[in-house]
């Protein structure tokens, strides 16, 4: 456990600032195309869990790759809102590894047959976070553990690469 003096608390708003940045940033990635926000929250390398959601292994690849497979997962949503409550919990393993816990809400929006769709997932992030010289705290790991969902289960099959008219 780390002593709570300044630096304590320094990391710790830093921390929070990356977690929001994390949700806040794919946003930003499907209104704008560009995932250069989304790619500088992670470390260089970094593990993603997306295992209990998408049916896929968690991989380790450079931050560059994860941002384009969160491109192409999101690309037949119109809109997504990653809403992410404040860190439910922080703790520091050292002073420059911790393991973050946060809610979140997710919406995505689509169209069919020209009808506005939603679908929305309830889940729990882990962010594995490092501090690093050259850019201070990053995401090493991030694992999402879907709690719930609702709205149209098309949303579900979209973010698994599922297409309209493909097994």
């Amino acid at each position: 456990m780390r002593e709570k003096n300044l630096e304590y608390t320094l990391d710790w708003i830093a921390i929070q600032e990356l977690v929001a940045e994390y949700g806040q940033a794919i946003d930003h990635g499907k209104d704008t195309g560009d995932w250069t926000r989304w790619e500088r929250v992670f470390a260089p390398e970094v593990t993603s869990d997306y295992s209990r959601f998408m049916g896929v292994p968690p991989s380790t690849a450079p931050r560059a790759v994860l941002a384009q497979f969160g491109n192409k997962a999101l690309e037949c949503f119109t809109r997504v809102q990653h809403s992410t409550a404040n860190t439910v919990r922080t703790e520091f393993s050292s002073p420059t590894h911790a393991t973050v816990h946060a809610y979140a809400e997710v919406s995505h929006f689509f169209t069919m047959d020209g009808y506005p769709q939603e679908w929305t997932l309830v889940g729990r992030y882990t962010h594995e976070v490092v501090k690093t010289a050259a850019e201070g705290w990053r995401i090493q790991k991030v694992t999402l553990d879907p709690i719930h969902h609702r709205g149209n289960l098309l949303g579900l099959e979209y973010a698994r690469g599922k297409r309209l008219g493909t097994p």
